[in-house]
């Protein structure tokens, strides 16, 4: 008689596991209606912490090749050699800042002068003008005193207005915090960044001797296999990001001799910033065609009354077609030929890791997607290595167990022991 698949005993241990999850849940929520401002305080500390070391290790993977450059190329002292590498990775991530603000400001502002034109000056002069009039004439027939007097009249009373102010003052704070928070990320990191090209291999060294004995080797092996994909990868996306720059380069260079108020070191700018733009997966790219596209745009809104006008449309169209042929090379003969199978991760995969990071770290977590999903990539394959050796390996003993029995030797001797005939016998 077949048994049933779900007997008393298995029904107890499985309503034992579900009321001990609920009950849990049900904790962990009421601790965190009772303590959710010490909560938010400490992850926010912890972030403040984490976001810099996180950056700082990933950014280490890049500036320690530069720095070592340096060490044996200049003679000079390894801790000099990576300070010179961290300022030259300052000043060019603070350059490129610089270049993408004042492109979208003077965009901005040329977007923002086109579609003044359209509307009548003289009328558009002439309503500036009454409003300039109005609170000139407000202020100067009421002291403070009357425009007190008069707001109260009109609903707005003291208790009102502190209350405003108060609320102000919280947004202001909040402000200059989170500013605090951006500068503390900028200075401790190239503080994290010194000490992780420097030592490295000490820091993590002494980090695995934290985890038990029985798991130290398989922390060590995982951090082996960690820093292999992550500098596989940065390695790959580095001349990902070459390749796309001089692509760029060349063909939007070229386009800008065709192209009137179009220099050529503006094409330079944009493949320069389109390429770094690549470092985000997928959406890097279509963003960075952005700086070239909005060019166009204002230069189109500025000429759209000449003749010239409709070359920027022309040129936009060919800026879309160029960028659509890159991300059909990129795909099929750029990434797998660049980045290889070590760090080669499923597009779903790609897109869920930047959701998830990019909701936990902010910015930094969409950069850091697609090295930290090849980690967890690397300890899935390795914890599934080990668990293919332990069956490999019991499969062994039980072979080993059955050839060392006597008895069952004996039996299989007799079992192959072959029947003797007549002929034999003789």
């Amino acid at each position: 008689m077949q048994k049933p698949w779900l007997t008393k005993e298995k029904l107890i241990h499985y309503l034992l596991i579900v009321s001990v999850l609920t009950i849990s849940l049900a904790g962990l929520y009421f601790l965190q209606l009772l303590t959710r401002n010490s909560l938010i305080r400490i992850f926010n500390a912890i972030n403040a912490v984490l976001i810099p070391f996180v950056i700082a290790f990933f950014l280490s993977f890049i500036i320690g090749p530069l720095s070592n450059v340096i060490h044996q190329k200049l003679k000079i002292r390894k801790g000099l050699a990576i300070v010179i590498a961290i300022l030259i990775g300052v000043l060019f991530i603070l350059a490129i800042l610089g270049i993408a603000i004042y492109f979208v400001i003077t965009q901005m502002s040329a977007i923002l002068n086109s579609l003044l034109s359209f509307i009548d000056n003289a009328s558009l002069t002439e309503i500036i003008n009454d409003i300039r009039a109005a609170i000139t004439t407000y202020f100067a027939n009421s002291d403070i005193t009357d425009l007190i007097a008069e707001m109260t009249a009109n609903g707005a009373s003291i208790e009102r207005i502190l209350g405003l102010a108060g609320s102000i003052l919280v947004s202001l704070s909040g402000f200059a915090s989170s500013l605090i928070g951006v500068i503390m990320v900028f200075v401790l990191t190239p503080v994290f960044m010194f000490y992780l090209i420097k030592e490295k291999e000490y820091i993590f060294m002494n980090i695995a001797k934290v985890a038990p004995k029985k798991i130290r080797t398989h922390v060590i092996e995982l951090g082996k296999r960690s820093d292999v994909v992550i500098r596989n990868y940065f390695k790959g996306q580095g001349l990902m990001m070459l390749i796309i720059f001089l692509y760029f380069a060349v063909t939007l260079g070229t386009l800008s001799f065709f192209v009137p108020s179009f220099p050529v070191y503006y094409a330079i700018i944009f493949a320069t910033l389109m390429g770094l733009f690549n470092i985000i997966p997928y959406l890097g790219a279509w963003l960075g065609v952005m700086a070239p596209l909005i060019f166009l745009l204002t230069k189109h809104l500025e000429f759209q009354s000449s003749e010239s006008g409709n070359i920027f449309l022309i040129a936009m169209i060919i800026v879309i077609a160029l960028q659509l042929i890159e991300q059909v090379l990129e795909g099929s003969i750029i990434q797998p030929n660049v980045l290889g199978k070590q760090v080669h991760i499923h597009p779903l995969a790609v897109l869920s890791a930047l959701l998830f990071f990019g909701g936990v770290f902010g910015f930094a977590g969409v950069l850091l997607a697609v090295p930290l999903t090849g980690t967890i990539k690397a300890a899935l394959e390795y914890f599934g290595e080990l668990n293919d050796t332990k069956e490999l390996m019991a499969a062994i003993d039980i072979k080993a167990k059955d050839e060392d029995d006597p008895k069952k030797n004996d039996k299989d001797k007799t079992k192959k022991k072959p029947m003797r005939t007549k002929k034999d016998r003789t």
